[in-house]
C-alpha cells in the first residue's frame, strides 16, 4: 500500500494539469458540502445541550378555525392543569421581558425571562453559584429574586465570586442575587441573560384566563412516556375543560387543540425545509463533481493503457493494478477533502454574512469533530465514487491486446468513450434539477420582493422603549411619558411626522383576540373575527404612510375621557360591511357585549403584520393609545436624515422624558422589510451559487467528451474530408454531439425536476413547482452552455489537415 501511495502522489505530481483540475473540483464541491452540513449540522441534527433532550417538549394552543395558528402560547390555568398529567415529569411556565439595568441616565437594555421555580427542573440544569428558584420564591411580594446568566455575571459585575445575595435594580426595582448560571447555559426560547421567578397574579389564574394565551410552556416527559402518550392526556384534559367553558361551541368551531411537540423541532421548524433542500442542492453538486472527476480518471486511465499493460504483463494480476488505480483516487479524495475543509471554512463565513448566526441555534454553527468526520466520509466516498469508473474497465479489458492495437478506434475505446457519453448525460441531468430549483426560488423571491407591505418603510427610522409596570402602573403616567417623547422628536430638523404603536409589523411580534361586530349576524358555523389589535398614536399612520381609505385617523380630540373610537383596516370593512357603511359601526373588544363599544371613525389600508408572503389576513383593528395605554412603545420617525443621528437624537429625548429608560432595538423601517426575507434571499443566493457551479461542470464535461472525441475521430475525419467532406460538416458534426448529449441530459433530468420540484411548493411564492416559463429559460440556457461548450471542440476539428490526420495514430 505505501509503494502504490508514493507511486500514486509521484504520477499526480507529474501529471499536473489533470491533479489541479481534479483538486479544484473536489476542493469546491466537498468544501460546499461540509459548509452547508455545519450549518444543518448544528441548527438540526445536533441534540439540544441539555441532559436527555430526547425528552424535552413544548406546547400551544392553536385555533385554525379562526386563522390563530402557530402563535406558541398558554394560559396559566392550562399550565396548572397540565402539571398535574401523569405523563410529565415537570413542566414550567414562561414569558420573555426587558429589563433596565445599570445607573440612571446610561441604562442597558437586558433580556430576560420570568419563570416558574421549575424551569430549571425541566432543562435538568442548576446554577453553578448559589440555589435555584424555590415554591417562595414565586409568590407574590417575594418574587424580587434573580438569577443571572454566567456572560451577564462576567461582563455587568466582573466576575464578582461574592456577588449572591446582593441586589441589582432592574427597571428600577433592586432584586436579589440568588444564582448565577454555569458558562454556556442558554435559553432554549430566548437570548434571555437573567431570569426571574413567576408569581401569578391572581387575574391569571382564573377559568376565563384559560385561552389568554401569553405564556410559553416547556416539559420534561417522564422515561418511557412518548410523546404520542403525552399528546392523548393533554388531549382529554382539553376536552374536560372545553366542556365545562361557557365558550364551548367557540371552541369547537375554532377547531381549538394544544400542539404537543419535541423542543427542538418546533425551535427548527421553520428552517429545517430549507436547509434540506440546501443539503440535497449540494449534494447534487458533490454528484456532478463525481463524474467530472471520473471522466478525468477515465481518460487518464485509457492514456496509461500501455504502462498498464506492461505490468499486467509482468505478472501484476487486474485486482493488483485495481488496488493502484484505488489507491491513486482515494489519494486524490483525500487532497481535496483537506482542500474542501478549508473551502468549507470560507463558506461557513460567507453563510454568516448571509444571515446563518440568525438562525436558530444559530450561535453553535461551527465546524467541529462531527463536520471534519462528515467532510472525510465525503472524501472516502467521492474517492470511491470516481475511482470505480476505470476500474470497471480495466477489468473488462483485454490487456494483451494493447500490443496489438495499431489505432484508439477499438471496441474499448469506443466503450470507454460511450461511458464518458452518459456519465455527461448524468451531469446534465442532475444539472438541469439543480437549475430548475434555483430558477423556481429566484422566480419566487422576485415575486415576493414586488409584493408591497401596506406601507412605505423609506426614510422611516424606529426604536422601542419599554415602560416597567412597577413604576409605571397608571395609564395616565405611561401616557405623559410617551407623550412628551413623541413631541420632543417632533422638534428634530427634518422630522415630518412620528408615530408610536406597541406592535410594530415586521418584527415578529402581534397580538390578536376575538371581537364582536355589532350588528352582524355570523352565520351558522361561521366564527367571529379574531383581528390583530395595535394601540397607536395619530402620527403612526403618516409615518408609514398607510393609506386612509374612509373617514379619519385619531385626532387630539380623541382622548381618555372622550367616546371610545377605532379605526379598523381594508380587508375587515370589505368582509363585515360590503356595501361599505364601516364609518360609526360599533365594535366590542371581546364577547361581553355590556362593556363600552368602540366605534369605527376609519378605514385605512391592509399592512402585511410579518410576512410579505402572508396571504391569510385576519383584519387589523386599532386603538388611540390615550385611550388604550401600551407599555412597550415602537417610536416610527419620518425622516430624510442619517439614521445614526436621528437614533442619537431619540435617545436624548427619551431620556428628556425618564433617565432610566433605555432605548433599543434601533432599526429603520427598510431593514425590518429587508430582515423578514432575509432566510429566502440567502437560501436563494446559495442555490443560484450551487446551480451556476453544476452548470460550469456541465459543460467541463461536454467540452472534455468533445475534445477527446475528436482526439479519436481525427483519422476519420481526416479520411471524410480528404475524399471531399466539407469542413463545415465535420463541425457540424461534433456540434450535433455536443447537442444530443446535452438534449438526452434534458429528458433524463426532466422526470426527476418534477419530481423534486414538488417538494419545494411549501417554499415557493406565487409560482408553481412547473412553471413553463423556468422549464423553458433553464433548458435554453444549458443548451446554449452546450453550443458553447462544443464550440472549441468544433474548431480544432475544422483545423485538422487531411494529410497529418492520415498519418495519425
Amino acid at each position: 500500500m505505501l509503494q502504490d501511495l508514493r507511486f500514486g502522489l509521484k504520477l499526480l505530481w507529474k501529471e499536473k494539469a489533470f491533479t489541479v483540475t481534479a483538486l479544484l473540483t473536489l476542493a469546491l464541491c466537498i468544501g460546499a458540502n461540509t459548509a452547508i452540513f455545519t450549518v444543518l449540522h448544528a441548527v438540526i441534527l445536533e441534540p439540544l445541550h441539555f441532559p436527555e433532550p430526547e425528552r424535552l417538549a413544548t406546547m400551544y394552543n392553536l385555533y385554525p378555525g379562526v386563522g390563530v395558528n402557530e402563535n406558541g402560547s398558554n394560559g396559566v390555568p392550562d399550565y396548572l392543569d397540565r402539571k398535574q398529567l401523569a405523563a410529565f415529569d415537570s413542566l414550567a411556565i414562561l414569558g420573555t421581558a426587558g429589563y433596565e439595568v445599570g445607573a440612571q441616565g446610561s441604562p442597558a437594555r437586558i433580556d430576560g425571562e420570568f419563570v416558574s421555580p421549575s424551569y430549571f427542573r425541566v432543562l435538568r440544569t442548576t446554577p453553578l453559584m448559589g440555589r435555584a428558584f424555590t415554591e417562595d420564591d414565586a409568590v407574590l411580594g417575594k418574587d424580587h429574586s434573580v438569577i443571572l446568566s454566567h456572560g451577564l455575571w462576567k461582563s455587568m459585575f466582573g466576575r464578582d465570586p461574592n456577588l449572591i445575595g446582593k441586589d441589582v435594580r432592574l427597571s428600577g426595582v433592586p432584586y436579589r442575587i440568588v444564582g448565577i448560571m454555569p458558562e454556556g447555559f442558554e435559553s432554549p426560547l430566548s437570548e434571555a441573560r437573567l431570569w426571574v421567578p413567576f408569581a401569578f397574579r391572581p387575574e391569571q389564574t382564573k377559568e376565563d384566563q384559560r385561552h389568554s394565551n401569553n405564556w410559553s410552556i416547556i416539559a420534561r416527559l417522564k422515561s418511557g412516556v412518548s410523546m404520542e402518550q403525552a399528546r392523548a392526556q393533554v388531549d382529554a384534559l382539553n376536552r374536560q375543560n372545553t366542556e365545562r367553558s361557557p365558550y364551548k361551541k367557540l371552541l369547537i368551531d375554532a377547531h381549538f387543540y394544544t400542539k404537543v411537540a419535541g423542543l427542538k423541532d418546533e425551535l427548527v421548524k421553520d428552517v429545517k425545509p430549507t436547509l434540506y433542500l440546501l443539503e440535497g442542492a449540494v449534494v447534487f453538486v458533490l454528484l456532478i463533481g463525481c463524474v467530472n472527476v471520473a471522466n478525468l480518471m477515465l481518460v487518464r486511465s485509457n492514456i496509461r493503457l500501455k504502462e498498464l499493460a506492461i505490468r499486467f504483463a509482468m505478472g501484476a494480476g487486474r485486482v493488483r493494478l485495481a488496488r493502484q488505480l484505488l489507491t491513486e483516487s482515494v489519494t486524490l479524495a483525500a487532497l481535496g477533502g483537506v482542500l474542501g475543509v478549508a473551502t468549507g471554512l470560507a463558506g461557513v463565513r460567507l453563510l454568516a454574512l448571509l444571515g446563518s448566526k440568525d438562525l436558530p441555534r444559530g450561535a453553535h454553527i461551527a465546524i467541529d469533530g462531527s463536520v471534519l468526520g462528515f467532510s472525510a466520509a465525503v472524501a472516502v466516498f467521492t474517492g470511491l465514487a470516481f475511482g470505480s469508473v476505470p476500474i470497471y474497465h480495466l477489468m473488462r479489458r483485454d490487456l494483451n491486446s494493447i500490443f496489438r492495437q495499431s489505432g484508439r478506434t477499438g471496441t474499448a475505446e469506443r466503450r470507454a468513450l460511450l461511458t464518458r457519453s452518459a456519465l455527461v448525460v448524468c451531469q446534465v441531468g442532475l444539472a438541469f434539477i439543480l437549475l430548475i430549483g434555483a430558477g423556481l426560488l429566484t422566480l419566487s423571491f422576485s415575486r415576493l420582493l414586488a409584493v408591497s407591505p401596506g406601507f412605505q418603510p423609506q426614510n422611516v427610522v424606529t426604536a422601542r422603549f419599554t415602560l416597567p409596570r412597577p413604576r409605571y402602573n397608571e395609564d395616565a403616567r405611561a401616557r405623559t411619558t410617551i407623550s412628551s417623547t413623541i413631541e420632543k422628536v417632533r422638534t428634530f430638523p427634518g422630522v415630518t411626522a412620528v408615530g408610536a404603536t406597541n406592535f410594530l409589523p415586521f418584527t415578529n411580534n402581534n397580538n390578536s383576540s376575538v371581537a364582536t361586530i355589532g350588528g352582524y349576524t355570523r352565520a351558522p358555523g361561521e366564527n367571529p373575527p379574531v383581528p390583530a389589535r395595535n394601540n397607536v398614536n395619530p402620527g403612526y399612520f403618516q409615518a408609514l404612510g398607510i393609506p386612509l381609505m374612509q373617514g379619519r385617523v385619531f385626532q387630539d380630540s380623541d382622548t381618555a375621557a372622550s367616546p371610545k373610537v377605532i379605526v379598523i383596516d381594508e380587508f375587515l370593512a370589505r368582509k363585515y360591511w360590503p356595501k361599505g357603511n364601516a364609518l360609526g359601526a360599533q365594535i366590542w373588544d371581546g364577547l361581553d357585549t355590556r362593556l363600552p363599544a368602540y366605534t369605527v371613525v376609519g378605514v385605512v389600508g391592509n399592512v402585511k403584520a410579518n410576512d410579505l408572503a402572508d396571504q391569510n389576513p385576519v383584519g387589523q383593528i386599532y386603538f388611540d393609545y390615550l385611550q388604550k395605554t401600551p407599555r412597550s412603545v415602537h417610536l416610527v420617525v419620518k425622516t430624510a436624515r442619517d439614521g445614526a443621528q436621528v437614533s442619537a437624537e431619540l435617545r436624548r429625548a427619551l431620556q428628556a422624558a425618564d433617565p432610566e429608560l433605555p432605548l433599543y432595538d434601533v432599526k429603520s423601517m427598510s431593514e425590518r422589510v429587508a430582515g423578514s426575507v432575509r432566510n429566502r434571499r440567502a437560501a436563494t443566493i446559495v442555490c443560484l451559487v450551487f446551480a451556476c457551479l453544476a452548470l460550469t461542470l456541465s459543460a467541463i464535461g461536454i467540452y472534455g467528451v468533445l475534445a477527446y472525441t475528436v482526439t479519436q475521430r481525427t483519422r476519420e475525419f481526416g479520411i471524410r474530408m480528404a475524399l471531399g467532406a466539407e469542413a463545415g460538416m465535420v463541425v457540424r458534426m461534433v456540434l450535433l454531439h455536443g447537442v444530443k448529449l446535452a438534449a438526452i441530459g434534458l429528458l433524463a433530468g426532466l422526470g426527476g425536476a418534477f419530481a423534486l420540484t414538488r417538494l419545494m411548493t411549501a417554499l415557493l411564492y406565487s409560482v408553481k413547482p412547473t412553471d413553463p416559463v423556468v422549464y423553458a429559460a433553464v433548458a435554453a440556457a444549458l443548451m446554449l452552455v452546450a453550443l458553447a461548450a462544443s464550440l472549441v471542440p468544433s474548431l480544432r476539428a475544422l483545423r485538422i489537415h487531411p494529410s497529418v490526420a492520415l498519418r495519425y495514430e
